[in-house]
């Protein structure tokens, strides 16, 4: 098996808010599948505890079931794994 180095993208909060989609090409030729991870914010900058986040493999808007659904923990901290080469739409929500 090849070595395998994941590599790091971040969101600044200012992009995460505003509702746009924007792109970011992350290369994962030898694995099929990334661990999208992070930490979720409340909008006043405090770690979201026990919220959920929702991800969607596709950026069409849906009223379909996520595709993926994990939780923060008390930190804010989540993470979850998604097909690579494929176009996420990822919703927080908090209490």
């Amino acid at each position: 098996m090849a070595n395998y180095r994941p590599r790091t993208m971040t969101v600044v909060s200012t992009d995460a808010d505003s509702g746009t989609a924007f792109t970011q090409v992350i290369s994962t030729s030898a694995w099929k599948m990334f661990l999208l991870k992070g930490t979720a914010l409340t909008p006043s900058g405090h770690a979201m505890a026990s919220g959920a986040v929702q991800v969607w493999e596709s950026t069409r808007p849906t009223t379909s079931a996520a595709d993926h659904t994990t939780f923060t923990d008390a930190a804010g901290r989540y993470g979850v794994t998604c097909r690579a080469k494929t176009q996420l739409r990822v919703k927080f929500l908090g209490k």
